[in-house]
């Protein structure tokens, strides 16, 4: 039919697509089956038959991704996968694509070259979002094979070019600490934590660089256990009675955590700039988690929510400002997991509020 029906017919465009759907549909079905080779050849194939369709990039792009599937970005996988990002540079599925061609690096080993395809997107895109998620990507894989200097450009560049992404209030989901720092709920060591501390603190004149930096890292592990604790209190009723221990647990923390800023060691006062800015965050979660009251009127239960609300929302504007304290040490010169984690957790505030914006 598509064959005696002439380009100018009205049912033309319609008999287009349906060839294609059916061609893409046998592309689909060999997915499924695991059959790579097969799908891709389905998809590419429509590039021929159908030519003007409107599912092509789609298909394009599939079939990159199948052959990425079937030989990572060997020959034919890497060339299909770059021709689709050249021919569909506003395409929705970019980001996609950009994803696949860096996660096939990274799997592959080639760390650098994942890093590179999403500096590209960073520096070729005219979508906002999708250079300020490049870059903020672009940073890991340069940190993992040691590439500061290429980490802390991309970061700043990040920073510089979207100084206004951090400042609306969101509620990320808290990381707790690696769990190997648990260990310090062994008495022993735990003690053996604070004799490191307490030596560095009375040793005077005798005092070097290297005790201070134990010192800070132990201090820093000792307050980590303080957050875990805090974390682990909820809210139940009695309220008065659970919110004066969480905040007296609170209080501890945030005390805890700028005690290791005097210590002037980078990498632990940018842990302490996180770990308060996620202490406020928690107790903000926590109050809007909270267990209410089993006797509320409709009214009252209106008036209670609305209460908890305004007392919640102050504490994620000082997660956020505190947050932000960690960007200021990144334009400084200092990279580091905590900064970068801070970092990362503004630019998902941000994500998370363009998603509620235009939902």
């Amino acid at each position: 039919m598509l064959a005696v029906t002439p380009e100018g017919d009205a049912s033309h465009a319609a008999l287009v697509d349906n060839l294609a759907a059916s061609i893409y549909k046998q592309g689909e079905l060999a997915n499924a089956a695991q059959d790579y080779r097969a799908a891709a050849d389905h998809f590419l194939r429509i590039r021929t038959a159908a030519p003007t369709s409107t599912i092509r990039a789609a298909a394009e792009y599939d079939a990159g991704a199948a052959l990425i599937r079937l030989q990572g970005l060997d020959g034919g996988a890497q060339a299909c996968s770059k021709r689709f990002a050249a021919a569909y540079p506003e395409h929705k599925l970019q980001r996609e694509a950009t994803r696949q061609i860096a996660y096939a690096y990274r799997e592959s080993g080639q760390l650098s070259r994942a890093a590179g395809e999403y500096d590209r997107i960073a520096s070729e895109s005219e979508d906002p979002a999708l250079r300020s998620e490049a870059l903020l990507v672009a940073g890991r894989p340069l940190r993992a094979v040691q590439a500061q200097d290429r980490a802390l450009d991309v970061y700043l560049r990040y920073v510089n070019e979207f100084p206004g992404r951090s400042s609306r209030p969101w509620r990320p989901a808290s990381r707790s600490p690696r769990s190997a720092r648990r260990r310090t709920t062994s008495r022993s060591i735990r003690q053996e934590l604070q004799d490191i501390v307490r030596i560095d603190a009375d040793a005077g004149s005798e005092r070097t660089a290297r005790t201070r930096t134990l010192a800070a890292r132990s201090a820093l592990v000792l307050a980590e256990q303080l957050y875990r604790e805090f974390v682990a209190v909820k809210l139940p009723q009695p309220f008065e009675t659970s919110l004066q221990n969480k905040k007296q647990r609170m209080d501890a923390t945030i005390e805890a955590m700028n005690r290791l800023v005097a210590y002037e060691i980078a990498d632990v006062t940018a842990a302490a700039t996180f770990y308060m800015a996620e202490t406020y965050l928690d107790f903000s979660r926590a109050l809007a988690a909270s267990e209410r009251p089993a006797d509320l009127q409709p009214a009252e239960k209106e008036a209670y929510e609305l209460a908890l609300e305004e007392e919640a929302f102050p504490f994620e504007e000082k997660a956020i400002g505190v947050h932000e304290k960690n960007v200021e040490l990144l334009q400084a010169g200092v990279l580091n997991a905590w900064t970068e984690k801070s970092l990362g957790k503004l630019a998902r505030a941000d994500a998370g509020s363009a998603t509620r914006k235009t939902s």
